[in-house]
């Protein structure tokens, strides 16, 4: 069992570029370590840009809830939507080996079609050995540690368009630089294989040509939205899935209730008139009865 987490000393570079005068964070790797003894040991580490974009298998990087939660926001609904087109591979924070001399980062989501092992198992991806670079890659921006967030705006651009990955989706949370509302940015293989920025559509959404689905913010601005660029339909998390599946389950429980009590109600009603009928007939009998004597 390994030791209780060992935090290192941050130190914060003093040249660190800061957007728009907001205070930055050091980013936390954990790493287990083996001690001397045998023992292993669990370590923080200040997550650089050397270790962001070449993290070790079993690291684990802590940016936070909301990062955690877009992550497996974006992966549920990808696997879900493409679950039916056999080629495709859909990844969360998998090490991507991308080939000799270039590092091995871990993106957020990414999408694999046509990759010649489609192993569910997979500990790595390795696109010389798959034959196959991801076709979309998201990652969810540092909100804050700038320079974690450059690696993702700068770095992992140039890194990305060098390997071929045909679309690269950057989801920027809420912070003060954004005005406190999500943002979207994109980027495309052009014919020359040099990314092109993405254009949104009139309402501000992006498309993925190699998936056929629009990312855009919602309207207040605090989350994004997916739907499908052939129907227009939003796509709805498990979340919002099982909370649908809920209320359709409620709304007909409510209604075979509703329809009981009314058939209950007809039926006492039925009753109460045969019985008032039945009294009517005895109380003319009893007037003819009266009558004749």
């Amino acid at each position: 069992m390994g030791e209780p987490a060992r935090k290192m000393p941050l130190q914060l570079e003093p040249d660190l570029e800061v957007t728009e005068g907001e205070p930055s964070e050091i980013t936390i790797l954990q790493r287990w370590v083996e001690r001397p003894d045998g023992h292993m040991e669990l370590v923080e580490l200040p997550l650089t840009p050397e270790l962001f974009l070449d993290p070790q298998l079993e690291d684990t990087m802590v940016q936070g809830r909301l990062h955690s939660l877009l992550r497996h926001f974006f992966f549920d609904l990808l696997l879900r939507q493409l679950r039916s087109e056999a080629d495709v591979i859909v990844l969360e924070d998998v090490k991507h080996l991308l080939g000799p001399g270039l590092p091995g980062p871990a993106p957020d989501v990414s999408v694999i079609r046509g990759a010649r092992h489609p192993d569910l198992d997979l500990s790595s991806f390795d696109i010389v050995e798959q034959g196959v670079a991801p076709c979309l890659v998201i990652e969810i921006v540092s909100p804050k540690d700038a320079r974690i967030r450059r690696t993702d705006e700068v770095d992992k651009v140039e890194l990305y368009q060098q390997v071929g990955i045909t679309e690269y989706l950057l989801v920027d949370p809420p912070r003060r630089a954004t005005g406190r509302r999500f943002r979207l940015k994109g980027y495309r293989l052009g014919p020359d294989q040099r990314y092109q920025p993405m254009e949104p559509d009139p309402e501000g959404r992006f498309l993925s040509v190699t998936t056929q689905l629009r990312f855009g913010v919602s309207a207040k601005g605090d989350w994004i939205e997916v739907s499908d660029a052939l129907t227009g339909e939003r796509l709805l998390s498990s979340l919002e899935e099982e909370e649908g599946r809920k209320a359709a389950e409620a709304a007909r429980k409510a209604a075979e209730a509703a329809r009981k009590a009314a058939e209950e109600r007809a039926a006492s009603e039925a009753a109460a008139r045969k019985a008032m009928e039945g009294e009517l007939e005895r109380l003319r009998a009893e007037l003819d009865k009266l009558k004749r004597q």
